[in-house]
């Protein structure tokens, strides 16, 4: 089976800066890879890279087969890759029902009614199938962003993002979050995803990969990672993440 991103010694810098390096990638359809490891170390930038929402100086970055070092491609990505941010990135002004049907109606130019009734189905399977007149402003953390995942799963993404979606929650919030993603994944959904919260790592992931340093620097199953790491710098990580 063919990859649907294949990421090739992608180079990014902020000025002087060097975030990415040379960074290799391949994630195949239906594989969830979760991507962790220290603050800085280039998870984010790379996932935003995924999509379009970072240029880079060096490398190719493919998503099913669209190259997105030509812009004439990267609105193609945006439409077919779902993207869910630490913040949730809700419009205020607009109901739940209205954030859900915006991009559908707009971008896909799908019939109201149609967009509407997607609508209601994710909201179901996010497990708010009765909040769709509230305005965020009413909702909890941990509803918001399970309101965003369903939004980005209205445009019926072929692959799903995820950078830190829990980080900006309360820890009782996570739970509903994670839940939410992990019946998400055994969906089949393609999912890469950043994540701090290792226990979804080794329960969902197909593989984890270990950033340090703007490099991959491991990239094994779940079972490996956890049970046999390679390299000193990831034992390191562990030793100290585990443990806290």
């Amino acid at each position: 089976m063919q990859p649907i991103i294949r990421v090739h010694a992608l180079d990014k810098w902020y000025g002087g800066f060097h975030v990415l390096k040379a960074v290799d990638l391949e994630v195949r359809p239906r594989e969830k890879v979760v991507l962790c490891g220290p603050s800085g170390s280039g998870k984010s930038t790379l996932i935003r890279c995924l999509n379009g929402l970072e240029a880079f100086q060096h490398g190719t970055v493919h998503v099913d087969e669209r190259d997105l070092s030509r812009p004439c491609e990267v609105r193609f990505v945006r439409e077919n890759v779902g993207m869910v941010f630490q913040q949730f990135n809700l419009f205020p002004h607009l109901s739940v029902l209205e954030n859900l049907v915006l991009a559908p109606v707009w971008v896909r130019r799908m019939p109201r009614k149609e967009a509407e009734e997607l609508a209601r189905h994710f909201l179901s399977k996010v497990k708010l199938p009765n909040q769709e007149h509230k305005y965020p402003s009413q909702l909890s953390g941990g509803q918001q962003q399970r309101v965003a995942i369903a939004r980005a799963l209205c445009m019926q993404p072929r692959v799903m993002l995820f950078d830190e979606p829990t980080s900006s929650l309360d820890p009782e919030m996570v739970a509903e979050v994670l839940e939410t993603m992990t019946g998400l994944a055994s969906s089949g959904m393609t999912m890469v995803c950043v994540t701090h919260e290792l226990g979804f790592a080794r329960r969902v992931a197909d593989r984890v990969l270990f950033m340090d340093g703007g490099r991959i620097v491991e990239d094994a199953t779940a079972g490996d990672f956890f049970e046999r790491p390679q390299c000193d710098r990831l034992k390191q990580f562990l030793a100290r993440t585990l443990s806290s």
